[in-house]
């Protein structure tokens, strides 16, 4: 186990050092001069005093550097978690994500459990309980799931909560430290919309991993020892079907904390998402790297932790 875990922290580094370069090559290939459009927007009185602003600008922000100079730079005060000045606000962009990132973090968290807690037992029931009232009634939930967009079911919650309520998320975020209640009457329906739509894919890839698993001879063999139903299906057949259901909950694990920009505007809460939306439109370049190379990182690492999982989970992967 320690061989494998080694193995893929080896791997962990490379893979970031590509992201974060990919991430820089692609931000100085978007068309327009920030130095330019700082000045422009702020106007000036003549040509010579714009042109003057401009080269002063470019060298504060280290533009007029060779680019590999400026990556190295950027890269390493990036790993001591300095990603310098936001352009549009003036202020560390650190300060922003350090602001954003906890209200990603707890919306991300808060539906990933309900989405498991929710969708596992539920692709469990249809399995074991194949073509019976109880497997058709959650195909249909899956199914139902799966067709609806995530902005739909958004926008569906909170037209109910209006009409049938009188309820309209608040226009002031309240962070969970400060005010516990309030924080989640408001997060729990943005919970609730992106919840019901990523357990959809998970209680079919949980009932057709079941289904497959449920059929193999060392599940048989374990009913003829006499093994009561519920430990043969949970303690042999589930732990050997949530592989690729790891992998499907660590990917969306990324997204969501990366933020799903529609759900945070739906329902006012602001985080990574509209942070990164907010900076993209403004061509506020440090914000953009900053918040890319944060989700870069967390997809990176959410995949160590599959990786470790499937290790701990099937012996057969870390040996072979």
């Amino acid at each position: 186990m320690r061989k494998y875990i080694l193995h893929r922290l080896l791997l962990f580094v490379p893979s970031l050092l590509g992201a974060s370069l990919l991430i820089f090559v692609l931000m100085r290939l978007v068309p327009g001069d920030i130095a330019e459009i700082i000045v422009y927007q702020a106007g000036s009185e003549s040509s010579t005093v714009q042109q003057k602003q401009v080269q002063e600008i470019r060298t504060e922000l280290g533009l007029d550097r060779p680019v590999l100079v400026q990556y190295a730079a950027w890269l390493g005060n990036a790993l001591r978690g300095d990603f310098g000045q936001s352009y549009v606000q003036s202020r560390p962009v650190t300060e922003i994500i350090r602001e954003r990132f906890p209200r990603s973090l707890e919306l991300a968290l808060l539906t990933l459990v309900v989405a498991v807690v929710w969708a596992v037992p539920l692709g469990v029931i249809s399995a074991v309980r194949q073509n019976t009232w109880a497997d058709y009634l959650v195909r249909v939930v899956s199914i139902s799931g799966l067709s609806l967009p995530i902005f739909f079911t958004g926008v569906l919650i909170l037209w109910a909560l209006v009409r049938f309520f009188h309820w309209l998320p608040p226009l002031e975020f309240v962070a969970f430290f400060d005010d516990p209640v309030e924080n989640l009457k408001q997060m729990v329906w943005p919970t609730l919309a992106q919840a019901y739509y990523i357990s959809a894919p998970i209680m079919r890839l949980t009932r057709s991993q079941m289904l497959e698993v449920v059929r193999h001879d060392y599940v048989r063999t374990a009913r003829a020892k006499g093994l009561a139903e519920r430990a043969v299906v949970y303690r042999h057949a589930l732990s050997n079907s949530l592989l690729p259901v790891i992998t499907f909950v660590g990917w969306w694990g990324g997204r969501l904390l990366g933020g799903i920009v529609i759900m945070e505007i739906i329902f006012s809460v602001p985080g990574m998402g509209t942070a990164l939306v907010q900076a993209v439109s403004n061509r506020d370049y440090p914000t953009v790297q900053a918040i890319v190379f944060v989700m870069a990182l967390i997809f990176l690492m959410l995949n160590l932790l599959v990786d470790m999982v499937y290790g701990w989970l099937d012996p057969r992967i870390r040996y072979a």
